[in-house]
């Protein structure tokens, strides 16, 4: 997936266009909210789920699938993997009608943080753990107000989301699995640390040239990958860095500086030392990095002075 269609996904989920409930009559969302609330009774009522499902105090309506009490459950800021279905609900027939089910078996990831998604699914991914399946109904203060999804739903429609949450990784068990699919070598016992801020050098090929020491002003080629990226988000066949200047992420020149002349290596390092919480955007608001993502820079050093 790359990083506009991961920035089209968390679109996706947004809330766009939501609006307060209040008592005013020039205000089109007035009195929508608790209409939803009966929609979501009748549909429950019509389909024998009232037994079945509990609230939260935002008007959230939820049933969920009981799961082991050891399994992790949704934690902020790591990637979620799930699958999901979206409908709303006819006022007038009380049945859902399904709006999309692109993900109903391929799996979705975001990172899991506040604003991310529409305030519904937030709340109903802190209510769940790994391997459990779950329906959300939720009024449009919950979901998306005004907006239509592309004109497949009305204004202010009461939703479903059935949801599974299959994992809930954070950045290390994210580059373990990296490692693991591209079947790549045990990273360089010299360079790799256990710790969370930790870059893990995977040496591709050994070069013949001296050991890159602290200072130098090192000119290599690159391309810069998201974990889950199909294409670079930034290369260069030959980028001129002062090591330790501050000019470029931690983990890109902390990388550099346990390489050799000569050596092409992968380093693989968590946003930490990467984009931080606030990852990094286009022109056009775009993610380039999504937040807390990890990040693989494959590197070929070609001279240091």
């Amino acid at each position: 997936m790359n990083s506009k269609h991961l920035s089209a996904l968390i679109a996706l989920f947004l809330a766009v266009g939501l609006v307060s409930c209040m008592n005013n009559l020039n205000d089109p969302s007035a009195g929508t909210v608790e209409q939803n609330i009966q929609q979501i009774k009748d549909h429950l009522t019509a389909n024998q789920l009232q037994d079945q499902v509990t609230s939260t105090l935002s008007g959230l309506y939820y049933i969920i699938t009981p799961t082991p009490s050891t399994a992790k459950a949704a934690t902020p800021n790591e990637e979620l993997e799930f699958t999901y279905t979206l409908s709303y609900i006819d006022p007038t027939t009380k049945k859902a009608v399904l709006v999309d089910s692109a993900n109903r078996t391929k799996p979705a990831y975001i990172p899991f943080l506040a604003g991310v998604v529409v305030p519904g699914l937030e709340e109903g991914f802190i209510l769940m753990k790994e391997g459990q399946t779950g329906r959300f109904f939720m009024p449009n203060n919950l979901a998306f107000g005004s907006n239509t999804r592309e004109n497949k739903m009305p204004e202010y429609s009461a939703v479903i989301f059935d949801v599974k949450l299959n994992r809930s990784r954070s950045q290390i068990e994210q580059m373990g699995d990296y490692a693991t699919l591209k079947k790549l070598p045990r990273p360089d016992t010299t360079a790799f640390a256990q710790g969370t801020d930790s870059v893990r050098v995977y040496r591709l090929s050994k070069g013949t040239g001296a050991r890159i020491t602290a200072g130098q002003t090192v000119t290599v080629a690159y391309t810069a990958n998201t974990l889950r990226g199909t294409a670079p988000f930034d290369k260069s066949d030959s980028l001129t860095i002062k090591l330790g200047s501050g000019q470029y992420i931690v983990g890109f020149d902390k990388g550099i500086s346990l390489l050799s002349v000569g050596d092409k290596a992968l380093l693989v390092f968590p946003s930490g030392i990467g984009y931080g919480a606030q990852g990094s955007s286009d022109s056009k608001g775009y993610y380039v990095v999504p937040p807390y993502a990890p990040l693989a820079f494959e590197i070929t050093v070609k001279s240091a002075k």
